[in-house]
């Protein structure tokens, strides 16, 4: 076991050049000798603060095979300094914060020209999704991923009634449907408190289960911890480790198409890019839904849905309105918003959606709810309430993938997955066990297994 994770790990670092290869960490250190850290981790890329930039640190990193990237927050003109970090021998830069675009455009070029990685983790409402987009896109508007509750305890709720889960999961579904970019999210840990270990793999899990990276981040306390060689501290990160890992090496599925009978049309403009919007409404029912952008409202995008839900039905032009009328007249089911129903146009700085809108929400919410029932639109997941997944799959069914996440703080036994089919092997895989082929069971409209206990994460593949 040990063998094949040094030559997975060999196979990721002599590949970190490509954008698509880099796993990305916040380091807080200019000391060498922290690096040390990362023995055996398939972290390949550091993220650099102006502070920490020092030629020992640079030779260090390099002679471990390590990409190195500046960390330029706004302040004084970014250019020159990004210019000082490749003279120094950076590999190129991030750009974390709301930087002027002229600015970010020179920056760019800049690098561009030179060769060197650029990424600009800007505002959400501004993620480029277009196709010159930059190799690497993100944003720093991350969501610090979990059940977080109120000053009182008690835990969040949403208009689909389940406790609410906050998730990076829906607007990234929705940068996925827009583009094949590799994604950073930045999201670090809050202030004046103890992120424990499942936090830490809670937000590995949430971006990694629909594509992106989380920038690891790590807790001051946890880092200081780790310099001194505490052994907790240690375990936990071969934990942290362990579940990197896990994605990285089955990073492949994700080239994969979103699956399900369950399609959403929406764009920017009414809040695909907010988290708390309709996307994830829908996730933390454990229906399996696929986001179609307003440049994607064609016939072929709705082969594999039997419902369709157009949330703005405003925007779109007559072309695109013909195809949700073809669509309808070949058997499939639309939900339309009401007359005067509309999402206001999310600031350009906008993270969650706000309360007025969460009573906007809540009225289109009860259409979706009662057009979904309760039919298995591609799979259906019980025992689930502190879990959120993710199906992917080709539109023949043939092979699909259910990606599956624990946001508590404690394992999840007694899990069982109701797949839309018929499906003769299923194999779940998990990071802290060898795959293990499940026994699959007939159910009411296809096959079904069951999940003894699921820790942190795991991905469920079934094949006909």
């Amino acid at each position: 076991m040990r063998s094949s994770i040094l030559i997975l790990l060999a196979t990721v670092l002599g590949a970190a050049t490509q954008p698509a290869d880099l796993v990305p960490a916040r380091w807080p250190s200019d000391n060498p000798a922290t690096l040390a850290i990362l023995n055996g981790s398939p972290i390949n890329c550091l993220l650099i603060p102006e502070a920490n930039w020092s030629n020992s640190l640079l030779a260090a990193a390099h002679s471990k095979k390590l990409t190195v990237l500046a960390l330029v927050q706004p302040g004084s003109p970014a250019l020159p300094r990004v210019k000082r970090a490749l003279s120094l021998g950076l590999d190129g830069a991030v750009l974390e914060g709301n930087f002027p675009e002229t600015e970010a455009r020179a920056v760019r070029s800049s690098l561009t020209e030179s060769g060197k990685h650029f990424v600009e983790l800007g505002l959400r409402g501004r993620i480029p999704l277009e196709a010159n987009a930059p190799s690497i896109i993100g944003t720093f508007q991350g969501v610090w991923a979990g059940i977080n509750p109120h000053d009182d305890g008690t835990a969040h709720a949403a208009p689909s009634g389940a406790p609410w889960i906050d998730t990076n999961a829906g607007f990234l579904r929705f940068v996925r449907a827009s583009t094949d970019r590799p994604f950073w999210l930045s999201a670090t840990p809050p202030r004046d408190s103890v992120v424990n270990l499942s936090r830490y793999l809670q937000m590995i899990s949430d971006p990694a289960m629909v594509g992106g990276r989380w920038i690891i981040s790590l807790e001051p306390a946890f880092f200081a911890k780790l310099l001194a060689g505490d052994a907790k501290a240690q375990k936990d990160l071969q934990r942290i480790n362990q579940v990197l890992l896990f994605f990285e090496q089955n990073r492949k599925l994700q080239s994969l198409p979103a699956y399900g009978q369950l399609a959403i049309v929406g764009d920017i403009q009414n809040g695909a890019l907010l988290s708390g919007s309709v996307l994830d409404m829908i996730t933390v029912k454990h229906t399996p839904v696929r986001p179609i952008p307003f440049k994607s409202v064609e016939a072929k995008a709705f082969d594999q849905a039997k419902m369709a839900v157009n949330v703005d039905p405003q925007s779109l032009d007559a072309k695109q309105q013909q195809t949700l009328k073809d669509f309808t007249r070949s058997g499939g089911t639309v939900l339309t918003a009401p007359p005067g129903w509309r999402m206001p146009v999310p600031r350009p700085d906008q993270i969650v959606t706000d309360a007025e809108e969460v009573k906007k929400l809540d009225q289109i919410w009860k259409e979706v709810n009662a057009m979904m029932g309760r039919r298995n639109l591609g799979v259906r997941l019980f025992n689930v309430s502190s879990m959120l997944s993710n199906m992917l799959g080709p539109a023949d069914g043939s092979r699909v993938i259910v990606y599956l996440v624990n946001y508590s703080d404690f394992p999840v036994d007694s899990v069982a997955a109701h797949l839309l089919g018929k499906y003769s092997k299923i194999t779940i895989h998990w990071p802290e066990r060898p795959p293990k082929a499940l026994v699959p069971y007939e159910t009411e409209d296809g096959t079904g297994v069951d999940i003894d206990i699921l820790e942190s994460t795991a991905i469920l593949i079934a094949e006909k």
